[in-house]
C-alpha cells in the first residue's frame, strides 16, 4: 500500500512550484529514436535550454539503455532535462506492463486510446494499482529521480475527459477532474520533497487554465497541435492544420480544405484533435498566461514553411514553441 504525502500542491503556489516561474528560451523534445547511432549527440548539440526525452529504460527490450549518462550528456552546459512520462495512460511497450493485461484486467485500465495510439489505454489513475507504479518503493519515479533528471513532462492529463474515464468515474463515485488534479499534485510533492526545485510541466487539458490548484502544481503548461497535428502512430506525420476558429469546426470547406492523409485521419477520428479549433486552444492558453504561467506549444509540422509559420506566430504570442513530426522520432530544426 502506498503510503501518500501530504498534498502540499494543493495548498500555496510557493509550496509547489517554488519562489519564481519556470523560464525557458527554446526547447526541444524527442520521445523516439535516442538509441540511434548519434541521436543523443545531435541533440545535446542543439541550443534548447530545455529539453524532454523519454526514460527509454522503462521500454521493454530496452532496459540497458544508459540513461543515467544520456541525461548527464544533455544536461551539460546547464541545460535542463525532463523525463516524459504518461500520467493517464498505460503503455503496453513498458516494463510494468504484466502479461494478460488489458481493457478492465487489471480493473483500472478503461479503454483503448481515442485517437488511434495502439498499445496506449487510459487509466482510472484514483486506483492504488496504478499509483504504486509510479509512487512506490523503487517506483518508476524515484528511478527518474536517481537519474538525475530535472523534472517531469506529464502528458495525458486530459484522461478526466475520456468516456471510458468517465464512466469508470462514475462507477467509483469520484470526480475524475478532480481525481486527476489530486494525482498530479501526489506527483508534485513526491518528486519535490525529494529534489527541492523539481520542473513539473503539464502536456494539454488547455481547459485547465480555469483552476488554479492546478496552475499552483505546474511550472508551466504545454499544448500540442495548436495550429498542426499529424496522425496517430506518425500517419500522416504532420502538417495537418486545425480549424483555426471555432466556426470551422466539422465543416465541410475545412474539410475539403485538407489533404488526402490529412482528411483520412480527420474522418477515422471524429473526437481527435482535428475537430477542435485553435482558436479553443488559445482562449485557455492565454488565460494561463495571464495568470503567470509560461506556455510551451508543441505543433506537428515537417513543410517548411509551416515550421516557420508555428515558430513566428507562437512566439509573438510570448509562447514557447517546438515543432518536430508527430512520432517525435527525431529533431526538425527551427526554420527562420
Amino acid at each position: 500500500m502506498i503510503r501518500f504525502l501530504p498534498l502540499l500542491c494543493l495548498a500555496t503556489l510557493a509550496a509547489c512550484a517554488g519562489e519564481g516561474r519556470l523560464r525557458v528560451e527554446s526547447w526541444a523534445i524527442q520521445l523516439q529514436g535516442l538509441e540511434r547511432p548519434g541521436a543523443v549527440d545531435r541533440l545535446s548539440r542543439t541550443e534548447a535550454d530545455l529539453l524532454v526525452i523519454d526514460a527509454t529504460r522503462t521500454v521493454r527490450g530496452r532496459e540497458a539503455f544508459p540513461t543515467s549518462a544520456v541525461v548527464a550528456q544533455l544536461r551539460a552546459g546547464g541545460r535542463r532535462v525532463l523525463a516524459y512520462v504518461n500520467v493517464g495512460q498505460a503503455e503496453d511497450y513498458r516494463t510494468y506492463w504484466r502479461e494478460g493485461w488489458g481493457i478492465g484486467n487489471p480493473e483500472w485500465i478503461a479503454g483503448d486510446d481515442p485517437d488511434g495510439w495502439e498499445g496506449n489505454f487510459p487509466v482510472a489513475y484514483w486506483h492504488d494499482g496504478w499509483r504504486e507504479i509510479w509512487l512506490g518503493e523503487g517506483g518508476y519515479l524515484q528511478a527518474i529521480l536517481d537519474a538525475g533528471f530535472d523534472g517531469v513532462y506529464l502528458d495525458w492529463v486530459e484522461a478526466y475527459s475520456d468516456e471510458n474515464v468517465i464512466a469508470l468515474a462514475e462507477r467509483d463515485g469520484v470526480d475524475p477532474l478532480d481525481e486527476m488534479i489530486r494525482w498530479l499534485a501526489y506527483i508534485a510533492d513526491f518528486t519535490r520533497a525529494r529534489r527541492p526545485g523539481f520542473i513539473v510541466i503539464g502536456q494539454n487539458a488547455a481547459e485547465l487554465s480555469e483552476y488554479d490548484a492546478y496552475l499552483a502544481i505546474v511550472d508551466a503548461m504545454a499544448q500540442e497541435q495548436v495550429w498542426f497535428d499529424g496522425g496517430a502512430d506518425n500517419d500522416p506525420p504532420g502538417d495537418c492544420p486545425l480549424p483555426r476558429t471555432d466556426a470551422e469546426v466539422d465543416t465541410d470547406a475545412y474539410r475539403d480544405s485538407l489533404s488526402r492523409p490529412c482528411r483520412r485521419y480527420f474522418d477515422r477520428h471524429p473526437g481527435g484533435t482535428l475537430h477542435v479549433s485553435s482558436e479553443e486552444y488559445l482562449r485557455y492558453l492565454t488565460l494561463a498566461q495571464r495568470k503567470g504561467v509560461p506556455i510551451f506549444t508543441v505543433d506537428y509540422a515537417l513543410e517548411p514553411e509551416n515550421v516557420a509559420w508555428v515558430y513566428g506566430t507562437s512566439r509573438a504570442l510570448g509562447f514557447v514553441p517546438f515543432v518536430s513530426n508527430r512520432a517525435l522520432d527525431r529533431y526538425v530544426e527551427p526554420v527562420p
